[in-house]
């Protein structure tokens, strides 16, 4: 097995230092740690790879518990929820997309974080259901922690919830609620720095109203509605990178060629769990 090499600058390197816990030498404690917990755990074949475990351990400050138990739950998940990865590829959520969401901004904060938005107004819950909707973003989180900048600086979410409607809304039962706060607050590997809602209207706070019971403390404290307010958003994110949507400064503003480019990977995606042949069979045929 490869040990791990870092290829990243001095200046993530500080970063990943001062605010995750993470040397050299913390790094291979904390794997060799994880990897003799993974063997006592008969009942799921891990992926051992030293890129599949640091974006655990960097999701947690390298707190090897919360990584363990983010790990198992992510593995979890592929069993309690197999309809969530049946024919786990790109195409399958090219429906969510082709709506306009959600989608990741071309450039970063200043602090390097990318901006994944979400512009549901376009969804009908007649044509499908809002399992796909968090499929497509589970997907594109997966997808986007694979960079290891990504994994040290985290992710900001951002939606804009002009038209959206009752019908959606009543979409968002508390079991729902459940389900998918649950998916990504404890099997997605990410620094979530923020989560900001923009448009919402009035009825938003009945669901939001279902929503923060299930959320975690720190994730709630990371909540910000600015309604109509454009410019409090823009005290988060500077309106240079984000399109006239948002009242940022980019117009014209164009999704297809990200699109495009996410759709491209189809061919060569897998889970991230499953790190070669075997894992990949493995790791959908285990019992907990």
């Amino acid at each position: 097995m490869a040990s791990y090499t870092w290829t990243l600058s001095d200046n993530l390197r500080k970063k990943a230092e001062l605010e995750l816990g993470e040397t050299p030498e913390r790094r291979e404690e904390a794997l060799a740690n994880l990897r003799r917990r993974m063997e006592e755990k008969k009942s799921i074949v891990f992926n051992t790879d030293s890129q599949f475990l640091i974006r655990f351990l960097r999701a947690k400050k390298f707190d090897e518990e919360r990584a363990y138990k983010t790990i198992v739950k992510y593995y979890e998940l592929h069993v309690k929820h197999p309809e969530f990865f049946e024919k786990y590829h790109p195409t399958r959520i090219k429906h969510v997309l082709d709506d306009g969401f959600p989608f990741v901004l071309d450039s970063t904060d200043e602090e390097g974080r990318h901006i994944v938005a979400m512009r549901p107004g376009n969804w009908d819950p007649r044509n499908y259901p809002v399992s796909d909707i968090a499929l497509a973003l589970f997907m594109v989180i997966d997808q986007l922690v694979e960079d290891e900048a990504a994994q040290i600086n985290g992710v900001i979410m951002l939606f804009d919830l002009e038209n959206v409607t009752i019908s959606q809304i009543a979409t968002l039962t508390p079991s729902v609620a459940r389900k998918l706060t649950s998916i990504f607050q404890n099997c997605v590997p990410v620094r979530l720095q923020g989560v900001h809602f923009v448009n919402e209207p009035l009825l938003f706070d009945g669901a939001f109203t279902i929503l923060k019971p299930f959320m975690q403390e720190k994730i709630r404290k990371r909540v910000r509605l600015h309604g109509q307010n454009l410019e409090g958003l823009h005290e988060f994110i500077p309106p240079s990178i984000l399109p006239d949507t948002f009242g940022g400064y980019l117009t014209n503003y164009d999704t297809l060629p990200w699109r495009q480019a996410f759709l491209a990977k189809d061919l060569q995606w897998q889970p991230a769990a499953c790190g070669d042949e075997k894992l990949a069979i493995a790791c959908f045929i285990h019992a907990l």
